[in-house]
């Protein structure tokens, strides 16, 4: 991929108010410090990516007045032309304020800022406008790509890992083969474990071995220093004195266990006895819990007949009380009735219609019908009078009927709820004889209960008095007998004491015995031989692994170094104890970066991005601060946009083009 910077416009942009910038091949902008020069990059990088050219994202973008303070209600803008492939693309970028006037307040204050992106003068939301750019080239390796100290600012182990990514892999046997008399050796063990794996394994079993080296010496002393010189004999007498004291012992032990058998035997005759005699108390507790159960649930069931009855009581009450009210309201509404009746029997019909004369005058001609006519309209009138009060005598009729049957109808229902008035409280009395009974059986049921003891005296009982006597016969019996417990205590102390200085004796007796000592010093020599061949082989095993190690970090430096022209790298250390250590220090002719001047630090950035996009197959516009440190002789040709970013005498930004894109 090939990316060209074609045009930069800003306006508003730090100190630019309004500028275009056309770029070519090689674009030299110089000028005196502080005229504008790292604002054009610091505008590139920002179009794209809201950063400035070091790649930090908080940086003062908006343009500032003469005390120092931002310019307030202006746009900032850049616009940036790029080609890519050949393919054109504007890319546009404008900052605005955001003001707002609160309620209540006369001033609005600035809430932010807003930021809108265009493409090709296409407006687009922001994640859709870095998605865009995101497409063309990531952001992390533009930066590299386009500032030559963007790698070496970045930390020794990234820019190793950068590096890494530059070469293949290089195996096991390509190593070996570098120095295969020395390092043919590690075969085997390279095609079960990494490098990095055997050699932690060979240093922790060099430490455990070294570490019991340490330690056997000291054991093998104290073996020694515990070999004594002992009389076995008069031990052995000591011990058999004592074995026979113990035998002693046991057979007053054994003379005492019949004597406690005996004592024991009673003692359990006793408790079975007493199982006996509290068995019979349990049955006759027993029953008679099972007469009180028997009591109480015959109480519970007494004591639900008497809540039904007074439930069954009130609800009579109630609808006693309810039909009462039923028959005022129908007596009520039976009054009513008779009043209506005699209202409507009070009513005479009245005739108020009258003949109308203009009824026989033509309504066209406004002459007078014929006689004949005229009479045919007064009989139909007549007619209409006579159907009028016909018609009302029947409704006055239909109405006295109607009243007469509803004053009967309420009271064929004041009859009917009379009687059930009667039905209830001939059902109440049965109530109320029910409940009396239930009361009666529940304070029977009640005394019968509280005459049962809450426990039953059981010295009646034929069984229980027999079974007394015969606990008391024990009991005599047992308190004459001697268990010879206290004997028998006395005993097994002794034994114990004696079968403590026996295990004494035993011990020193064995301890007299060096041939065990001998032997265990014998053992911990050939360990201390075995110890010191295993750690010769964990030795050499480091060793091989070391000379492992440093073929293939050559291997990899000359590998990785391969990759550029000016610059080499230093990828490993060697440490005062000997060992080797990952590092990465950039070295142009044997002098380390930091210690380069301005020039050649120029000149090997612009060489690590030459590596850096021939690996990524990438190119773009490079932006070199402080160029006027190179000639035109030491700039190596590089197939990317070079912009030299040159401080010069000149107090305004100059611009000049070589090689122009569109020529």
């Amino acid at each position: 991929m090939k990316i060209l910077l074609k045009k930069l416009h800003m306006e508003n942009f730090k100190k630019t108010k309004d500028q275009t910038i056309d770029f070519g091949h090689i674009t030299k902008i110089s000028g005196q410090n502080a005229v504008g020069k790292s604002t054009v990059a610091d505008a590139f990088m920002w179009c794209l990516f809201n950063k400035n050219s070091l790649g930090e994202a908080k940086f003062q973008v908006r343009p500032l007045d003469a005390f120092g303070n931002p310019i307030d209600h202006v746009d900032i803008k850049v616009v940036v032309t790029l080609d890519v492939d050949g393919r054109e693309f504007e890319l546009s970028k404008t900052q605005k304020q955001n003001w707002v006037k609160k309620r209540g307040t006369l001033e609005a204050t600035l809430q932010g800022n807003d930021n809108l992106y265009e493409i090709d003068g296409v407006p687009k939301k922001e994640k859709d406008y870095k998605a865009f750019v995101s497409d063309i080239i990531n952001e992390d390796l533009f930066q590299l790509l386009t500032n030559p100290q963007a790698f070496v600012s970045k930390k020794w182990k990234e820019q190793r890992e950068e590096l890494m990514k530059m070469i293949p892999g290089v195996d096991n046997d390509t190593v070996i083969a570098s120095n295969p008399d020395v390092l043919s050796e590690l075969n085997l063990a390279l095609s079960l474990h990494t490098p990095e794996d055997l050699q932690a394994k060979a240093k922790k079993a060099l430490s455990e071995y070294k570490k019991k080296q340490t330690e056997i010496p000291a054991r093998v002393d104290e073996v020694r220093k515990s070999m004594t010189d002992i009389d076995v004999a008069e031990l052995e007498l000591q011990r058999n004195g004592l074995k026979e004291q113990i035998a002693t012992v046991e057979k007053s032990e054994a003379d005492m266990t019949a004597q406690y058998e005996a004592h024991q035997k009673v003692t359990d005759d006793l408790m079975d006895l007493k199982f006996a005699l509290s068995d019979v108390e349990r049955k006759e507790n027993e029953r008679n819990v099972t007469k009180k159960n028997s009591f109480i649930d015959e109480l519970a069931q007494y004591e639900n007949d008497i809540t039904s009855c007074k439930r069954r009581m009130e609800i009579c009450d109630q609808n006693i009380r309810d039909a009462d009210g039923t028959i005022s309201a129908y007596e009520k509404k039976r009054a009513e009735m008779h009043e209506k009746w005699i209202a409507e029997k009070e009513k005479v019909y009245s005739d108020t219609l009258a003949f109308d004369e203009k009824e026989t005058v033509c309504p066209l001609c406004g002459q007078s019908y014929p006689a004949d006519k005229i009479a045919q309209i007064k009989a139909e009138f007549e007619e209409k009078k006579v159907a009028l009060k016909a018609n009302w005598e029947k409704e006055h009729t239909d109405a006295l009927e109607r009243i007469v049957a509803d004053g009967n109808r309420y009271k064929d229902l004041i009859s009917r709820t009379q009687e059930k008035i009667v039905d209830l409280r001939t059902n109440q009395e049965k109530i109320k004889v029910n409940l009396q009974s239930a009361e009666t059986e529940r304070d029977r049921v009640i005394k019968l209960l509280k005459s049962l003891p809450d426990k039953v005296d059981c010295s009646a009982n034929a069984e229980y008095q027999k079974l007394q006597e015969q606990i008391t016969l024990k009991e005599e019996y047992l308190s004459k007998m001697n268990s010879g417990a206290e004997i028998r205590q006395q005993l097994k102390i002794k034994k114990n004491g004696l079968m403590d200085e026996l295990a004494i004796v035993e011990k020193q007796i064995a301890s007299a015995d060096n041939s065990a000592k001998e032997e265990r010093i014998e053992e911990l020599e050939a360990e201390m031989r075995e110890i010191a061949q295993s750690v010769a082989d964990e030795e050499k095993m480091l060793y091989l692994l070391e000379k492992f190690m440093k073929a293939k970090m050559m291997i990899l430096s000359k590998m990785v170094n391969e990759k550029f022209g000016i610059v080499n790298w230093k990828l490993f250390d060697k440490q005062v104890n000997g060992a080797v250590v990952e590092c990465c220090e950039c070295m142009v002719n044997g002098v380390p970066y930091s210690a380069l001047n301005t020039g050649h630090r120029i000149v090997a950035g612009l060489d690590i991005i030459h590596a850096l996009s021939v690996m990524h197959d990438v190119t773009a516009p490079i932006f070199v601060d402080n160029a006027e440190a190179v000639n035109d002789y030491n700039i190596p040709e590089m197939e990317g946009q070079l912009v030299l970013l040159q401080v010069t005498d000149d107090k305004e930004l100059k611009v000049e083009r070589e090689d122009m894109l569109n020529d």
